[in-house]
């Protein structure tokens, strides 16, 4: 609506969204064009574990879902 001429307000209660959010998001598309209205990143607190601890513990998740299948398996023999 803005790109046709529209006023920012009018096009952020069409849109139901606040006047600021909108005036970002014209601003990323000016800045950006189409690829600046994606999604980015966003920063958020770094993981606890390090990568061979996070892998480590994928390895016992996925050992107890196999003890967890065997023993269901055996139950039906």
């Amino acid at each position: 609506m803005v790109l046709d001429g529209h006023s920012r307000l009018l096009a952020a209660q069409a849109s139901a969204m606040d006047r600021q959010t909108l005036r970002d998001w014209v601003h990323r598309y000016n800045a950006d064009g189409l690829a600046g209205l994606a999604d980015r990143p966003r920063p958020g607190r770094q993981p606890r574990l390090a990568e061979a601890q996070r892998s480590e513990v994928a390895k016992w998740v996925e050992d107890a879902l196999t003890q967890d299948r065997w023993r269901g398996a055996l139950a039906l023999c």
